[in-house]
Formats: structure tokens, C-alpha cells, sequence
């Protein structure tokens, strides 16, 4: 394999991995504090994806998780995809930020879709909280991987002045 699709595969499969757990974790613990088990709304979103030999809630929380994990995986390869773009040609940024922003709406679009339709309500407020988390975990983490990017994308948007990467100094000369 390539140097290049190793790195997008390897960066991609844990910045995926990050957002998934990271929405787990948010709507796990809004659960908790509402009174809900922490799975409670895995399993709702997931009784129609189970088949009904499954064991209940169990086999709801497997369906509904394991379509939520791919979804993350394949928005990380793409998100790791549009990194190794923005490295090689610093004006792809513009682009990647569309990306990036669209894919946002058209998942919560998708997200808030299916809700719907396994007749879920989910306040759209509590959706884009935990999407939002997921991307900046996922982007802080394509950043820490890719110091050089932030400078670049920065230089990008002002390049009359100097911008060291995050945690360096400029040169004084």
C-alpha cells in the first residue's frame, strides 16, 4: 500500500472512530442525566434496524451502533481524504471547508431523517451539539497529526503575515 492511502486509511479509521465515540458518549450522558439507561436512545433509533429474533434492546443498540460507527468511518476517511488534499495543494481549503460544512447539514439532515422515520424526536438543538463535538474532536485531532496544516491554512486565509504552527514561536529576524 502507498505511504499516502496508509496514512489516509490509518488517520481516517481513528478520526472516525473519535466522532463516534465522542456521540456516544454525548447522548450516553444526556441519557443519564434525564433519567434514561445510558443506551436508551441507541436502542430506540435502533428497534427497526434489528431483526426480531434479536434480543430486544440489545440487538437495537448493536443495529443502530454498528451503522452509526460505519457512517463515522467513512466521514473520516473522507475528512482524512480532504487533509492529505489541503497538505498538497493549500488552496483545496476553500473546497474542504465547503465540504466539510455541507457534510455537516447533510448528515444531520440524514440523521434527523431517520429519527423521524423510527419514530424518534430528537431535539435538533441536541443533534448539532453532538455533531458539532464530533467535528471539532475529529478536526482537532486531523491538526495534531498535521501541525504544519494550521499554519498553512492560515497563510492561506492572511498571507501578508507570519503564523507559526500551534505550540511554535515565530522566528524573530
Amino acid at each position: 500500500m502507498k505511504p499516502d492511502r496508509a496514512r489516509v486509511l490509518s488517520e481516517g479509521l481513528i478520526t472516525g472512530l473519535l466522532g463516534y465515540v465522542v456521540v456516544v458518549l454525548f447522548y450516553g450522558l444526556l441519557n443519564l442525566v434525564t433519567g434514561l439507561s445510558f443506551f436508551s436512545t441507541a436502542a430506540r433509533l435502533g428497534a427497526g434496524l434489528a431483526s426480531p429474533e434479536s434480543s430486544g434492546a440489545v440487538g437495537a443498540v448493536l443495529a443502530f451502533n454498528g451503522l452509526h460507527v460505519v457512517v463515522f468511518l467513512v466521514v473520516g476517511l473522507l475528512a482524512a481524504w480532504l487533509v492529505m488534499q489541503m497538505e498538497k495543494h493549500p488552496s483545496f481549503f476553500i473546497l474542504a471547508l465547503f465540504i466539510g460544512v455541507a457534510g455537516l447539514f447533510a448528515v444531520m439532515a440524514a440523521f434527523l431523517s431517520f429519527a423521524s422515520r423510527s419514530g424518534v424526536e430528537l431535539p435538533i438543538g441536541s443533534v448539532f451539539a453532538a455533531n458539532l463535538l464530533a467535528g471539532v474532536a475529529m478536526g482537532g485531532y486531523l491538526l495534531k497529526v498535521h501541525p504544519r496544516l494550521w499554519a498553512e491554512i492560515r497563510d492561506h486565509v492572511d498571507p501578508e503575515e507570519e503564523h507559526p504552527a500551534p505550540g511554535r514561536t515565530a522566528a524573530k529576524g
